[in-house]
């Protein structure tokens, strides 16, 4: 009888732990999900970037190392990398992995076109603000940027 009561006491924690096991597991599962989700997924994205950026590197890009070393690309061979830094150009040769971060000719060129562009919209800009304001200093604005395009114009001609 004793052995009878030991086996249903077992039966009766075994069916009361069932469901909160199951919550457990659960929270578990979302858990690792939600770390997935957060943590791995965009570190192997920017790996995925990194590599493909490494991969595509020419002579002439601009790289910087893991250890913070800035310098352009002098010669590419099967997983080192050679670049020239500072004013002196001393050549330094690194592995392939301890590239950081690769700018290329291409993006540099980009940017400096996007910068200038930047200024040109600014300078419109100003003369909508005012144009805006009072319409004749929209005029008067206008008849000033169309002097100084001329005037430049011509030292850029006198100069050829």
């Amino acid at each position: 009888m004793y052995k009878f009561l030991l086996d249903a006491a077992a039966s009766a924690d075994a069916t009361a732990q069932g469901p909160s096991s199951l919550i457990m597991i659960a929270i578990f599962a979302v858990f690792i999900i939600f770390w997935y989700v957060i943590a791995l997924r965009p570190q192997r994205k920017k790996e995925k970037e990194l590599k493909e950026k490494v991969d595509k590197m020419r002579v002439g890009d601009e790289v910087i190392t893991i250890g913070g070393l800035v310098g352009k690309v002098a010669n590419i061979r099967d997983d080192e990398v050679t670049i020239m830094t500072s004013a002196a150009n001393t050549l330094v040769t690194f592995k392939k992995s301890a590239v950081n971060n690769v700018v290329s000719r291409d993006a540099k060129k980009n940017e400096e076109d996007k910068k200038t562009s930047d200024k040109d919209d600014k300078s419109s800009d100003k003369t909508d603000k005012v144009s805006l304001r009072n319409p004749r200093k929209k005029e008067e604005a206008t008849e000033s940027a169309s002097s100084e395009s001329a005037a430049a114009e011509d030292s850029s001609s006198s100069e050829e």
